[in-house]
Formats: structure tokens, C-alpha cells, sequence
């Protein structure tokens, strides 16, 4: 029997659901998918949501690969394919397809139906004719050597080189909204798939195809600096860092229930005296539902002339209080450097699953790792420092050291910070030190003339 959405003409599309399981085991580094554990797959969906923004549950990948036992097939919507095909190194699943044609079906085999995935192993059905087997088995290594030999060169930081590739953004620099033109560079001699190049633009949004026959337009909407990121078969070849400046400190409301808009705060509402936060009026008469959950971005995106490799940050701030859809008090450091960024997300205890962290490079979060020592309540207010020397970023809150790791990539000279807050939140202060000069750059919000 097969799932209502597959017709039984079609039936045969479990073939390339199949090779795509391999090319996503191959890409993962565990081509030996029936030796997968419950961990592999944690990591796996933390991995896709961060390289193409869709988010696959563990327990659904679990149900395509064949690790739980279900009575009919499982055969995954559009919407997950596209995803899988993105992370194998094709625009979508539609061109995955294409380019493996499926061989000739024998009638026996029609009959018989397609090969399936035996639960725990990725397997051809033994029912199949040799050929066939033999087939399944060689194309995907074939293909796989062909694509290793063309991206076997990389560059120090481990993006494919391809020589004369750039992603080239006309207005790269901006205030807020902006909306960024990008265009593709490619040289005249290139030989791969024109198709397989996309975009990740840094702010979440969905990843975009982009071709050297038109320009790409996004829009961005929150101030800040941003890293978009050029994919060919979803490894990154260049990245080009979007800048919407500030004149000082900016809020900036979003919900998590409306993706597609976000609501300014007007500088005038913006309460100093005391610290820097933002009211329920003021997000009231922005338009924001402050009923649900939402989030208050605090962005200082100035250029500091301060190394962000070489820096310490000390800021006291308050997390939100318990209210409607705030249940773990949120709160997100993010320091904006030249062509990366440092962020640390902090949740309340029993809320570590959402905790993470990220030192140029070097990313981790809380579905796959033990993060519950970045977990604190600060809705009575705290103390976070951040100190990054020598490659090394070292965290404290409240004077206890929680988190250290070394990183490869510098990010360079720091062009920013944002403080985000799920609820109302306050900053007290924010303290930048340069450490190989000794010099300051502070922001204490108690005097209303400042800013």
C-alpha cells in the first residue's frame, strides 16, 4: 500500500527518495545510515535548519530513513524533499530528479512495486533484478565522485573555491528598511550546474535560487549587520556582509506568529531615564499584539574601530517578567563584526533545549548539546561579560564563568551590537572594552540627554 499523496503511477519515486537518503548520509559524514543512533538524528535536524531554514524533526527524519517502523512507506511532503534535495546540493527536489533519471522497470518489478527502505538500513529491496541493484549502488557513487573531484578545492576557512564566483551586491550598505540588489558573478569557462546557486541571506529567511541572468532583491528590515551567504550545491562559495546602520540605539518589535512584518519603535518612545526599554504602550501603538509572544530587537549597529577578536563586553541588563507567551525569558547577545558575528542565546533553567551559542565558526546549540550551564533567570537582572582574546571567547554570567571555545575564522573590527529580548526587557548598561588599547566605549542609559 502507499501514502495517499503518491499515486500508484508514481510509485517509482521512492527510488530517488532513496538516492537522496544516501547523498544527505554521504554530505553528514555517516554514509552508514543503518549505524545512525537518536543522536545523529538530533544533530542532523539542527543541522538542516541552519543550512537551508526549514526545521525537520528528528522524529521525521527518523520516519524517511526507516528508523521507526511505520505500516505503510513514508513518503515526506514537497516542502521536506525540497529540503533534503537543498542539503545534497540541489536547487529543489523537482531538479534532483531530473538530473537521476530513473533506469528502465522491468515488468516484474512494476509489479512487484519499488524498492523500499528497510527499517534501519538504507537498502534496496532484494527483490529487485541484479541490475537494477547494481544500478541503485553505482549511480549515486559515480555522481558523488564527480561532485568530490570538482569541490576538492576549498579555501582556509573551507568555502569551495571556484574561480571568478562572487556574489555582488550593488547597495550593500544602508539604513532601515533596505533592500539589497544581488547579482552573480561567474566566469565564462564554468562547466558546473548554473541552477544549483542560492542565496542565504542571513536574516532567516527563506534560501532563493540566483542566476547571472537577473538581479535577486531582499529586504531587510531590521537594523543590523548581516551575511549573505552564496550556495553552490549548498556549500558556500562567498559571503557579502549587508549593513543598516543606526545613529545610536534602535528598537525593533517582531512576533513569533507573524514572520513577514516587524514594528519600528520610534526613538522618542524609547525610555532612558532608567534604562533602555521600550513599554507596552509604545509596542501597543506600533501594532504589536503584546498578548503573544513577541520580541524587542535593541540594535547600536555604529562602527566601534574596535577588534572583534580582541574585545571585552559587559552589560547589565533585565530579562522580561512572566507574561502572556513569555515562558522563558529570553534574552540574545549578538556583537556584529565585519565579516562574522559572535552570539550567545540565554534561556531560564528548564528551557536549556532553546540555549546556544556562536563564536564566528563555531556554533552549537541546545538541541544537540548540553548547553543548561548558559541557562539563568535574569528577570530580577544580571550580569553578562563577554570576553574574546586571542580567538578564545569566554563567557560569565553573574560573575561565574559558563562557557569558553576557541574559534578559526576572525571576524574583524566590531560594527555593532544587538541585545534582544522575548517580552519587555531592559538594558542598564553596555560597556565595551578594547583590550589592546585599553580604551572604552560605554552606553549607561540614565541620562536622558544621552543618545
Amino acid at each position: 500500500m502507499f501514502p495517499d499523496n503518491i499515486h500508484p503511477e508514481n510509485k517509482h519515486a521512492f527510488y530517488h527518495l532513496e538516492i537522496c537518503c544516501r547523498y544527505v548520509g554521504a554530505k553528514y559524514g555517516q554514509p552508514v545510515i543503518s549505524g545512525w543512533t537518536n543522536k545523529d538524528y538530533i544533530i542532523l535536524s539542527g543541522v538542516l535548519s541552519r543550512q537551508t531554514d526549514v526545521k525537520i524533526s528528528p522524529n521525521t527524519l527518523k520516519r524517511i530513513f526507516g528508523k521507526l517502523k511505520t505500516p505503510d512507506r513514508y513518503y515526506p511532503q514537497k516542502a521536506t524533499r525540497d529540503t533534503l534535495a537543498r542539503y545534497a546540493g540541489y536547487a529543489d527536489w523537482e531538479t534532483f530528479v531530473q538530473q537521476h533519471p530513473r533506469p528502465e522497470m522491468t515488468e516484474h518489478e512494476t509489479e512487484k512495486g519499488p524498492a523500499v527502505i528497510v527499517p534501519d538500513e538504507v537498502t534496496v529491496n532484494q527483490q529487485r533484478p541484479q541490475t537494477i541493484t547494481w544500478w541503485l549502488i553505482v549511480l549515486p557513487i559515480v555522481v558523488l565522485a564527480g561532485l568530490l573531484i570538482f569541490i576538492s578545492r576549498k579555501d582556509k576557512e573551507g568555502r569551495l573555491v571556484i574561480d571568478g564566483a562572487a556574489l555582488i551586491c550593488s547597495n550593500p550598505e544602508g539604513t532601515n528598511p533596505h533592500s539589497a540588489v544581488f547579482r552573480l558573478n561567474l566566469p565564462a569557462d564554468f562547466n558546473g550546474q548554473a541552477g544549483n546557486f542560492l542565496v542565504k541571506f542571513g536574516d532567516g529567511r527563506s534560501l532563493r535560487p540566483i542566476s547571472t541572468l537577473r538581479p535577486t532583491t531582499h529586504y531587510y528590515e531590521i537594523p543590523g549587520r548581516y551575511y549573505a551567504v552564496l550556495l553552490y550545491n549548498n556549500l558556500p562559495i562567498d559571503t557579502v556582509p549587508i549593513y543598516l546602520k543606526t545613529d545610536g540605539w534602535t528598537a525593533t518589535a517582531n512576533m513569533q506568529s507573524d514572520t513577514v512584518r516587524v514594528y519600528p519603535v520610534p526613538v522618542v518612545d524609547l525610555l532612558r531615564n532608567d534604562g533602555l526599554r521600550v513599554n507596552t504602550g509604545a509596542l501597543l501603538k506600533t501594532g504589536v499584539d503584546t498578548g503573544r509572544t513577541f520580541f524587542v530587537h535593541f540594535v547600536n549597529a555604529t562602527p566601534m574601530g574596535i577588534s572583534g577578536d580582541n574585545f571585552e563586553l559587559n552589560t547589565d541588563l533585565v530579562t522580561s517578567a512572566d507574561r502572556p507567551g513569555v515562558r522563558c525569558s529570553q534574552v540574545n547577545l549578538t556583537v556584529y563584526g565585519e565579516r562574522s558575528r559572535h552570539i550567545f542565546r540565554v534561556m531560564k533553567p528548564g528551557c536549556a533545549s532553546f540555549n546556544g551559542w556562536e563564536f564566528s565558526e563555531n556554533i552549537l546549540n541546545g538541541e544537540s548539546e548540553d548547553l543548561s550551564s548558559l541557562s539563568r533567570d535574569l528577570s530580577n537582572g544580571g550580569n553578562i561579560r563577554l570576553q574574546v582574546k586571542n580567538k578564545k571567547g569566554t563567557l560569565w554570567i553573574n560573575g561565574s564563568q559558563v562557557f569558553q571555545s576557541n574559534y578559526k575564522t576572525p571576524i574583524g573590527d566590531i560594527y555593532g551590537v544587538e541585545i534582544l529580548f522575548s517580552g519587555i526587557g531592559k538594558i542598564n548598561s553596555v560597556k565595551i572594552k578594547d583590550l589592546a588599547t585599553g580604551e572604552a566605549h560605554n552606553d549607561v542609559f540614565a541620562d536622558t540627554t544621552k543618545l
